[in-house]
């Protein structure tokens, strides 16, 4: 369960085509490996599923084990994931805030 849109605002990642979100994981995954990802948003009453693609590799870094994971390409988003994403954090505008990728 995602907690809060500003957990949401750090984990998506727009500059996916068709969009992502970063999983925190130590789990060890490569590139092109697909997945399903059950989600629940902010706001959200019940969980959504969602097919998706690794797409990005975040391995650990010393002192940074928070942001070691992969980055999940939504395919077959029949949930509309992306879309219920942007506009949930549509209000937040751009931030110069750090996201777990940038």
């Amino acid at each position: 369960m995602i907690e809060s849109e500003e957990q949401l605002r750090r984990l998506y990642m727009p500059f996916i085509k068709g969009g992502a979100l970063f999983i925190v994981t130590e789990d060890p995954y490569t590139l092109g490996d697909e997945m399903k990802l059950v989600l629940r948003l902010p706001r959200d009453q019940e969980d959504t599923l969602v097919r998706g693609k690794v797409v990005w590799l975040a391995p650990s870094r010393p002192g940074r084990t928070d942001q070691q994971g992969v980055g999940v390409q939504f395919i077959d988003d029949k949930s509309h994931l992306r879309n219920r994403i942007e506009t949930l954090l549509g209000h937040l505008g751009e931030s110069g805030l750090p996201t777990a990728t940038m």
